[in-house]
């Protein structure tokens, strides 16, 4: 039996667009993805003020 189905042939300017398209994409999907981990990282830190920084009396 031969193959009947219908084959699509892509242009070139289809394939750069594509192509493009999944660029454009996977950059969002890195940059979503580090700004969850930084907001993870930052809010298990737990910023301490200068002033508030204990000493234990032997500094000068």
């Amino acid at each position: 039996m031969s193959d009947q189905r219908q084959r699509h042939q892509h242009g070139v300017r289809k394939n750069l667009a594509e192509g493009i398209g999944g660029l454009v994409t996977g950059a969002a999907v890195v940059m979503l993805l580090r700004g969850l981990a930084k907001a993870r990282g930052n809010r298990n830190r737990q910023a301490v003020p200068d002033n508030e920084r204990t000493t234990t009396g032997d500094s000068a």
